[in-house]
């Protein structure tokens, strides 16, 4: 039985199931307990059996040391009297019933230390995945022996909104994206059930789940039939990324548009752009490139030079700071212009060294830019390479640590403070030149953000 198994509402919680099995086939360790120095020649006494540990014990005990030994602000643990103070949560996180209930006694006190990045997740949750997939951590799942986390998904993600579930990201090239399905969206059922990220979906890979969506709030449902996939997510992220460059052609001008999932891969950026940008055809991760069709080899022989660049950097995750620092650096090569060598018998052109981006670009963001996606946020406008466009972020940039804690629930805890330019952003956030924000119940995929950036780049 696994955690968020619907079993577990007829019973005791797969957590807890799973950690009365541990307890049983463990040996109890006794520990030594402080008291009166007992004389030299006193002779042993019986000592009474020990009480049963409760199940979910293990698992709490792992938890308080993980946050005493990882968590970056010492000094906050030290205000708390951190011990002491989560022991006093003990009869709350005891009683928990689910693996839900476990995990939200977990986060009320992990929301008392006031730090991003510090989080207890179901394997109900898409981020239970996501995140064990960021930090490489194995057999997180039971029916993937010593694989990387894997996700049963449509390539969307939600939130709820005045109780009903909205569509708010779609992977470009997902089972989703080519079904039809928009921001905006409302889920309304799976295959007849109700709508959970995780649950609507595990066990389904390979098969077609009918859904039910709303359009507007009162029109009538339709349904959509749409394939699930098995969804490693930092390789999802990266091929949504390659997925999403395109170029929107407006008032004589090209202007690129990539959509960054995440601040993993140094090459992303300048992977994408090979797709849309001649200048950058020979330029950048050749690791990427997948075999090519004679269309598509032709296409490419063809692109021209874009006028202007889109970053969509509402991102799903973070990443590593160096690689923001890096896609700077793509953007604002400051080298232009094609190398040609010609003498009285040949001519040999050099690859062409790509053009700055300053001063003509844009970068959308909004509340789910967070960790390195707002550094690169910070960088790019400190740079003025163009405006920031959208909604502030999230002020979310602790550098972060991940572990599974006995009984599977995952503990994301920040381990590292971070400064910019001897500036914070941690509950700071980076604001927008331009401020818009995107609707999202019933907007049908309608995006003001991206048609500003546009509105913004097309003018003569």
């Amino acid at each position: 039985m696994k955690i968020g198994d619907p079993q577990v509402a007829r019973g005791r919680s797969a957590l807890t199931a799973m950690l009365v099995a541990a307890a049983m086939l463990a040996p109890i360790a006794l520990r030594p307990i402080a008291g009166p120095a007992l004389a030299q020649d006193q002779r042993p006494v019986a000592v009474s059996k020990p009480e049963t540990e409760h199940p979910l014990r293990p698992m709490f005990s792992a938890f308080i040391r993980a946050v005493e030994d990882m968590f970056v602000h010492q000094d906050r643990l030290a205000k708390l009297n951190w011990r002491s103070y989560a022991e006093g949560h003990w009869p709350i996180v005891a009683g928990g019933k689910t693996a839900a209930e476990i995990a939200a006694a977990l986060n009320r006190l992990l929301a008392d230390l006031k730090t991003s990045h510090t989080q207890v997740f179901t394997q109900d949750e898409p981020e239970y995945y996501i995140i064990a997939d960021v930090f490489g951590l194995k057999n997180v799942m039971p029916e993937v022996w010593s694989g990387p986390p894997m996700l049963c998904s449509i390539g969307t993600f939600t939130a709820k909104f005045d109780g009903r579930d909205h569509v708010t990201q779609v992977l470009e090239g997902s089972p989703a994206d080519k079904a039809g399905i928009k921001v905006g969206d409302e889920i309304v059922s799976v295959d007849g059930g109700p709508y959970s990220p995780v649950l609507a979906f595990r066990g389904k890979a390979g098969q077609i789940t009918r859904i039910e969506i709303r359009k507007t709030r009162d029109g009538e449902q339709l349904r959509v039939e749409v394939p699930v996939t098995l969804m490693q997510p930092t390789a999802a992220f990266d091929q949504a990324t390659s997925n999403s460059a395109r170029v929107i052609e407006t008032n004589d001008k090209r202007i690129g548009y990539v959509h960054l999932w995440q601040m993993r891969d140094k090459e992303a950026l300048s992977a994408a752009l090979e797709l849309i940008d001649s200048t950058r055809s020979t330029y950048g991760a050749q690791q990427w490139r997948r075999p090519q069709s004679q269309a598509e080899t032709e296409r490419r022989q063809n692109l021209k030079p874009l006028d202007a660049l889109i970053i969509d950097n509402r991102t799903k995750i973070g990443g590593a700071g160096e690689v923001g620092t890096h896609y700077l650096e793509v953007l604002t090569a400051r080298r232009g212009g094609n190398v040609i060598f010609s003498n009285r018998h040949s001519r040999r052109d050099l690859r062409p060294i790509p053009k700055t981006f300053a001063g003509r670009s844009a970068m959308l963001i909004d509340h789910g830019t967070r960790s390195a996606a707002e550094l690169f946020a910070f960088g790019y406008d400190s740079e003025k390479i163009g405006p920031l466009i959208g909604t502030k972020t999230a002020g979310a940039v602790t550098g972060g640590w991940a572990t599974l804690l006995p009984g599977g629930l995952l503990l994301y805890l920040g381990t590292s403070s971070v400064l910019i330019d001897g500036q914070t952003i941690e509950g700071v956030g980076v604001k927008p030149n331009i401020e818009i924000a995107r609707p999202i119940p019933y907007s049908n995929g309608s995006d003001p953000v991206l048609d500003a950036a546009i509105a913004h780049l097309a003018k003569p």
